[in-house]
């Protein structure tokens, strides 16, 4: 493969929901530097992930083939891009399947802050934030590592992946971005390092939740401090016209919607699968955009590949992946290509999918929670990440119907030569 002088710089966030950042509607604390960022660039506002681990959304990006296409096919053998490719994380889990994806270097920045941070059952143990003894944050670190790494390798790596953690590392922000949301008789927000969770009932206490939604926000807050070190750097080096850069979470961090804050809960809902995607390409706009139909993490490695590809190179991966870069129109929903219609994840017997007007969830009765078996919830709007209003009962003609389009879509995930058919109005503009 011949590239020409072009750069990309990828950066995954685990734990990255649309509630944390400010250009989705996310109040929880200001991000400036990502609203910034987004408001130069294509702002994708319904990215979905198709599944909860991030491992597993990571290899959807990597191998251009949905999660759902990939559960009969383990393996991960990727594109030759990224023998060409430098990724960095602080993830243990992400390492080994970074190697079988064929990245050209991959190294691990490990945590200044777990050792000896296991409790006897070799779970982490809870730190206090005033422990800490650190002149910068891990996402500072993880960026400062990578960056430099990248500053003298860039010629031999045009491609650089940097991923995080994120919410699913250790929470330590300065106790003072825990402050920011509080006002004079709040609670104040918890000193633990540890990612927090809580299962949530009647009893719950609404002022636990707030402050946990606090050190949320502070995680938040010190992500976008970061965010200024990659566009600086880029600005040194001369080469931010000439790089495609792409912010995308992975997973969200759910506080509270569905009973759980953190993963506990393990359900498909907004909260964990709604995830931001702002893709700048170069210095090519001036003004950002917003793109409102679907797009999943498969179409990543097609974007990758149309943006530094010299000649052009064939499509890769399966047959619902697009070139983001390319795909920038604001039409109305049932004039977008079928395949962006239509956005689906699976994990653990339960399937979800999210179209213009609606979103559905499957319970398969393989869950943890033994209420939820054979269990269907529709809900309005795909977008809302409450997700509370639940309407399959008054609804059942569109239940029906988007079990039907959900059918069809695997069918062609798994490469029926039958098209996606496009959606019907009741999916995307219903009566209300």
């Amino acid at each position: 493969m011949s590239l020409n002088s072009r750069y990309a710089l990828i950066v995954t966030i685990e734990g990255l929901g649309t509630n944390l950042v400010g250009c989705y509607g996310g109040a929880i604390a200001p991000t400036k530097n990502l609203d910034s960022f987004a408001c130069r660039s294509i702002v994708f506002d319904q990215f979905w992930a198709d599944t909860l681990k991030p491992v597993d959304v990571l290899e959807s990006m990597w191998t251009g083939k949905h999660f759902a296409c990939r559960l009969n096919d383990p393996s991960i053998a990727c594109h030759g891009l990224f023998e060409r490719a430098m990724l960095i994380t602080d993830s243990a889990d992400v390492i080994d399947d970074a190697t079988r994806a064929d990245f050209g270097s991959v190294l691990c920045i490990e945590s200044t802050l777990d050792d000896g941070d296991e409790d006897e059952d070799g779970d982490e143990a809870d730190g206090d934030i005033d422990e800490l003894d650190q002149e910068q944050t891990e996402i500072a670190r993880l960026f400062e590592a990578a960056l430099g790494q990248w500053a003298t390798q860039r010629d031999a790596f045009p491609v650089l992946w940097i991923h995080s953690r994120g919410l699913n590392g250790k929470w330590d922000a300065p106790y003072d971005y825990r402050c920011v949301m509080c006002d004079e008789g709040d609670p104040e927000p918890p000193r633990e390092t540890a990612p927090a969770e809580l299962k949530i009932n009647e009893r719950t206490d609404p002022d636990e939740v707030f402050k946990l939604a606090c050190a949320m926000g502070a995680q938040a807050m010190v992500l976008d401090d970061a965010w200024a070190m990659v566009e600086e750097f880029l600005e040194q080096l001369g080469i931010a016209g000439d790089c495609l850069q792409v912010l995308a979470g992975v997973q969200g961090y759910p506080i509270g919607e569905h009973g759980w804050v953190g993963h506990g809960g393990n359900g498909l809902y907004a909260e964990s699968l709604h995830l931001p995607l702002i893709v700048r390409p170069g210095n090519g706009l001036h003004v950002g955009v917003r793109v409102p139909f679907m797009v999943q993490p498969n179409s990543i490695l097609n974007t990758l590949l149309g943006w530094l590809a010299e000649d052009g190179l064939e499509s890769e991966g399966d047959a619902i992946t697009t070139d983001l870069v390319s795909e920038v129109e604001a039409y109305p929903a049932e004039l977008w290509p079928a395949k962006n219609q239509f956005a689906y994840a699976c994990s653990n017997g339960q399937s979800h999918a999210a179209v213009p007007a609606w979103s559905c969830r499957w319970s398969l009765g393989n869950t943890a929670e033994p209420s939820d078996a054979e269990r269907i919830e529709l809900f309005a709007t795909p977008d809302d990440r409450w997700q509370q209003n639940e309407v399959s009962q008054r609804a059942q003609s569109i239940v029906d119907e988007l079990t039907e389009r959900r059918d069809a879509w695997l069918k062609c995930c798994m490469g029926s030569e039958a098209p996606f058919p496009g959606l019907s109005s009741e999916l995307t503009h219903p009566v209300r």
